[in-house]
């Protein structure tokens, strides 16, 4: 059980159930001061009622799931309990590695949702089984299930405001949760047992990473850029700061400290040399200078775009659909290569 999180109702901790084999995760919001009958309604209805009943358990020592209640309910239906010290790897090594995974990226998704935590957990719960898991390469739900669900809101905005801001607030929080488990395996990879989150001050300006933002230019190597730097309004937490961001990003201000980096003042010089996105339609796009080459794959033309301000190097393979706004560019590009094919023709 993860405890102490900020409160939202009655809810301040978060049991984790994770299947040892799938590494499928279940998430359920509890009080600290969570009682054995009431465990034994959440196995019933969350996990026992779909999956069956385990062989075994294995659990840390709180009351809770050490007492004499639990027992004598594991013992009428066989279940085979265990205990162990929180994440002590000698005890089960493959179900506690995940755990501080789990914990890590859950504190730092109830940190930056502070208020609502609890509303945003089935996103959270989706989120990390819907995610390739290293232990098995695929992930808990394509282990579990043989499938791969998927969460994509459509971008095509509906007459009805509160569908929309439903959908929207969906995936910008399915974005944090990303955001915030990827940060925590890497943490992991990496070796670090505990994390030391940078911290910034009021007013101190820090570089937002692209990858969670929805940018109407889809391109890989642009949104893989750092936008900003943005100024830093309040910090909401260790792990969470509010952002001043232009009215033209229509996200939340919000932001996981994963997310958020350092502003070094070179590298701010050579940024400021770069052209801004403009807007379109209220969305931020690159520019495109020109069109340098192009090719099919997978059924699709896709286009080799050289963005204004930015090296040849800097160029990507974008697909006609993420040209629409650079019309110009690509009758200009096909008028090329009908020219080509015109004197290659008169040259048989």
């Amino acid at each position: 059980m993860i405890t102490d999180l900020p409160k939202d109702g009655i809810h301040d901790s978060i049991l984790v159930i994770v299947d040892s084999f799938t590494k499928f995760v279940i998430l359920v919001p509890v009080s600290k001061k969570l009682k054995a009958p009431e465990l034994a309604e959440i196995f019933l209805n969350r996990v026992w009622k779909q999956f069956g009943m385990p062989e075994k358990t294995v659990s840390d020592r709180g009351t809770v799931f050490n007492n004499k209640f639990l027992r004598a309910v594991y013992k009428r239906l066989g279940i085979d309990p265990h205990f162990s010290s929180a994440y002590h790897p000698q005890s089960d090594g493959q179900t506690e590695r995940v755990n501080p995974t789990i914990e890590h990226f859950l504190r730092a998704y109830a940190s930056v949702n502070q208020t609502d935590w609890v509303k945003w957990l089935p996103i959270t719960e989706f989120s990390y089984n819907n995610a390739v898991h290293s232990a098995t390469g695929r992930s808990p739900f394509m282990a579990l299930y043989g499938w791969q669900p998927t969460l994509t809101p459509s971008k095509i905005a509906t007459n009805v405001p509160e569908a929309d801001d439903l959908t929207n607030a969906m995936q910008h929080q399915w974005e944090e949760v990303a955001a915030a488990l990827r940060q925590s395996k890497q943490r992991l990879t990496e070796g670090q047992e505990t994390e030391v989150p940078i911290s910034f001050e009021i007013g101190e300006e820090a570089w937002l990473d692209a990858k969670n933002i929805n940018l109407k230019t889809k391109s890989d190597k642009l949104t893989e850029r750092r936008l900003g730097p943005f100024k830093v309004l309040e910090k909401i937490s260790d792990q969470a700061y509010c952002l001043e961001l232009p009215k033209t990003m229509r996200v939340h201000d919000i932001f996981y400290v994963g997310l958020l980096s350092k502003v070094k003042r070179n590298e701010l010089q050579a940024w400021e040399n770069r052209p801004p996105p403009i807007t379109v339609d209220g969305e931020e796009e690159y520019k495109v200078e020109g069109i340098m080459d192009s090719r099919e794959a997978k059924g699709t033309w896709e286009y080799l775009i050289k963005w204004k301000g930015y090296g040849p190097e800097e160029s990507t393979w974008e697909p006609k659909a993420n040209l629409k706004n650079a019309a110009k560019h690509l009758k200009k590009y096909e008028e090329i290569l009908r020219k080509k094919s015109l004197n290659a023709a008169k040259g048989l």
